[in-house]
């Protein structure tokens, strides 16, 4: 027990040895870092006494490079350009970067987010694709965009990154497109709009990036005004003024929808009014009045339907001015009831048309009272071999009537027309190959004798055929009737036409 207590105060004694004897090693430490701030700072303030106080000595100066510079000067130089170095690298570099020079950033920097000012951008692949101003990351002012192979497609303003303001937009090969007002990257108010090859074709107004609201369109390639007026949805819409191909010469004035007429307007040709009225879908439709170019009168007043005459309305002669027909009309064609005028204007036939000439088909069978009231008076009447023979001059036609072996009463049996006026749009000199497109193949063709009243019917009607017994013809087969057409020696003339019941 008492060797363990006489080992237990060794090693405590040891202990308190050892950590008395590091206490004073930590004490003398502690002595030298003292002594060496207190070295420090006594030479510090001697450097700074001798840079502050005006240099007087030799010591005072350092030999640079040959020369002598005043520790002072030397010193205080260093300290400001430090400072000035600092607060320009860390503060007016990023405060100038856009502001006094233009920023290169990358699309993907970090910093283009933040960024406000003049700058280049670029993609991932190093290419230019904007330069001008920036807020906040997007272009916002001026600036001109690029695409991927470094050509301008858009020099102008921006606003939020879009299209804003005045600016032009070029092709790829360099040409501009468009030049005038933007909103959100469509064009919006005045502007101009040209075409592949850089030639003007719209000047004028746009909405949401098409034609709306008053413009001008240009003919690209003789560079004349081709429309004035209003548009709507990229097309011509609203009143406008269409011009000849001379850009003076007016083509047509009024009305237009989705780039046709519609509505009321007038129409010229060579400076001479051609229509006047309705137009639907680019077509005469409605009331309206056509003229003849030649005398400037009208020739046609009343209804139209896709361009042609339709529904009721009036011809007139274009020389003299005179009604010659008023009724209803068809696909361009007199149709239906109506009434026929001579060349002074007094009604020679009031009945049905058809076909664009009275439905003589319509009288066969009639009575004479029918005929003679829609006819009116008539220029000859004759009667012989049992036929009485009706002549009206004014419309170059004989009525034959016979006796109704049941009535007792006369009836039309036929209906014999002169060649003064065309018959289904066949006229005297017409060919053989023109009255087969429109007859058709004729049932027969031979020389036909005629019987002995014929001579009247000729001679009332001024047809020369003279040899009555032997009469080139064809016959053409209908339904309840049929039609003969009556020729010179040679085929060359047709005579006349005869409508007959079988």
């Amino acid at each position: 027990m008492n060797i363990i207590n006489d080992l237990f105060g060794r090693i405590t004694t040891t202990l308190q040895s050892q950590l008395t004897s590091m206490s004073a090693f930590i004490t003398r430490i502690q002595n030298f870092g003292t002594q060496a701030a207190q070295f420090v700072q006594q030479k510090v303030q001697k450097f700074f006494q001798t840079i502050t106080q005006n240099p007087r000595r030799k010591e005072d100066y350092w030999k640079i490079f040959g020369l002598y510079f005043s520790k002072r000067f030397v010193v205080m130089s260093i300290i400001i350009t430090g400072a000035l170095g600092y607060i320009l690298i860390y503060w007016m570099y990023p405060w100038a970067d856009g502001k006094l020079w233009t920023a290169n950033i990358g699309i993907e920097s970090s910093k283009l987010s933040t960024f406000s000012g003049k700058a280049r951008l670029f993609d991932t692949q190093g290419i230019k694709i904007y330069e001008g101003n920036v807020k906040q990351g997007r272009p916002e002012g001026y600036g001109v965009q690029y695409d991927s192979e470094g050509r301008v497609i858009y020099a102008g303003g921006f606003q939020s990154g879009k299209y804003f303001g005045e600016g032009r937009t070029y092709d790829t090969d360099g040409t501009l497109i468009y030049e005038g007002a933007f909103a959100n990257n469509l064009y919006e108010g005045e502007g101009k709009l040209y075409n592949s090859i850089g030639k003007i074709i719209y000047a004028g107004e746009f909405a949401a990036g098409m034609r709306s609201g008053i413009g001008i369109e240009y003919n690209p390639d003789t560079g004349e005004k081709m429309y004035y007026g209003s548009h709507a949805n990229d097309v011509r819409s609203g009143n406008g003024v269409e011009y000849e191909e001379d850009g003076k010469g007016i083509l047509y004035e009024g009305d237009f929808k989705d780039g046709v007429y519609f509505g009321s307007g007038k129409l010229y040709s060579n400076a001479h009014l051609l229509y006047s009225g309705s137009f639907a879908n680019g077509n005469f439709e409605g009331v309206g009045d056509l003229y003849d170019l030649d005398t400037g009168v009208i020739k046609y007043s009343g209804e139209f339907k896709n361009g042609l005459y339709d529904g009721n309305g009036k011809l007139y002669d274009v020389n003299t001015s005179v009604i010659v027909y008023e009724g209803s009309f068809s696909k361009g064609k007199r149709q239906g009831v109506g009434k026929s005028f001579d060349k002074l204007g007094s009604e020679e036939f009031s009945g049905n048309f058809r076909g664009d000439s009275i439905d003589y088909v319509g009288y066969l069978g009639a009575g004479l009272d029918k005929v003679t009231t829609e006819f009116g008076q008539e220029t000859y009447r004759t009667e012989t071999d049992g036929h009485l023979i009706l002549t009206y001059l004014s419309l170059d036609s004989s009525i034959v009537f016979k006796v109704d072996d049941k009535e007792g009463k006369y009836v039309c049996e036929k209906i014999i027309l002169g060649t003064k006026k065309e018959f289904m749009g066949l006229s005297k000199k017409s060919s053989a190959v023109e009255r087969r497109n429109v007859m058709g193949e004729p049932y027969s063709s031979i020389n036909y004798a005629c019987a002995a009243y014929y001579r009247t019917v000729f001679s009332n009607l001024s047809i020369n055929i003279k040899n009555i017994s032997s009469v080139p013809t064809d016959k053409y087969i209908m339904n309840k009737y049929f039609i003969r057409f009556y020729f010179n020696e040679g085929r060359t003339e047709l005579k006349c036409v005869e409508i007959c019941s079988l």
